[in-house]
C-alpha cells in the first residue's frame, strides 16, 4: 500500500506540519507513503492547449507535474492538504490540479486510467470556517470525483495565519487534531485494504 500526501501551502506553516504529522502516522501503521510540496516543485499553469493534450495524453511542458502524475498513478491512497484561499486552494495548488486534466482527458477518449480503486482524505486549513467547507467541496466533487476517486474522509482545521515561526502553534492549541489525523489515516488504510 502507498499513500501520497500533496501539500498545497505555498508557504512552511499549519499545512505543512500537517502533512508531516500525517506521513509520520502512516509510517507508524506500516504504509509506504511520501509528501510531495507544490512550493517545492515547478508546476506552470495550465494553458489550456487542449489541442495538445487532447493528443498525446500530456502536458506540453516539461515541468515537475509529469513526474508527479506517475506518482499518483503509483500511489493507492491521496492526501490532500491545502490552505483556504477564498475557498479555494491557493494557486500553486489551482496549478496542480488543472495540470492532472491530462488524466481525465485520456480516461474519457482511452478509458484509462481508471481511478476508481484508488481513495482519498482531503484536510482545509485556514482562518474563516465558512470558506473551508467550500474548498472542501471544490476538491472533493469538483476535482476527485470527476477524476473517478472517491473522497474516504475530510477535515476542517481553523488556524492562525500569523505563526511567527511557531508552526507547532496548530497541535499545541488543539489537541484533537493529532487523533483526528490518526482516524482519517486509519480510514484511508481501512478503505483501501
Amino acid at each position: 500500500m502507498r499513500v501520497l500526501i500533496i501539500c498545497g501551502s505555498p508557504r512552511k506553516g499549519n499545512s505543512e506540519n500537517i502533512a508531516s504529522r500525517l506521513s509520520s502516522i502512516f509510517s507508524g501503521l506500516g504504509v509506504e507513503n511520501e509528501i510531495i510540496f507544490l512550493r517545492k516543485h515547478n508546476v506552470l499553469p495550465c494553458e489550456g492547449c487542449v489541442e495538445y493534450c487532447n493528443k498525446h495524453y500530456k502536458c506540453k511542458h516539461n515541468d515537475d507535474m509529469g513526474g508527479i502524475l506517475k506518482k499518483i498513478l503509483a500511489a493507492d491512497g491521496l492526501v490532500l492538504v491545502s490552505p483556504n484561499y477564498f475557498g479555494m486552494p491557493p494557486g500553486i495548488f489551482k496549478n496542480f490540479i488543472d495540470k492532472c486534466s491530462v488524466l481525465y482527458t485520456k480516461k474519457y477518449f482511452t478509458g484509462k486510467p481508471d481511478l476508481s480503486a484508488k481513495k482519498a482524505v482531503v484536510i482545509a486549513v485556514g482562518t474563516d470556517k465558512p470558506f473551508l467547507g467550500e474548498m472542501i467541496h471544490n476538491i472533493k466533487d469538483n476535482f476527485l470525483s470527476t477524476l473517478g476517486i472517491e473522497t474516504v474522509a475530510t477535515a476542517e482545521f481553523i488556524t492562525k495565519s500569523e505563526l511567527k515561526g511557531n508552526y507547532n502553534e496548530l497541535f499545541e492549541r488543539d489537541s484533537s487534531v493529532l487523533p483526528m489525523l490518526k482516524e482519517m489515516a486509519e480510514k484511508l488504510v481501512k478503505a483501501l485494504s
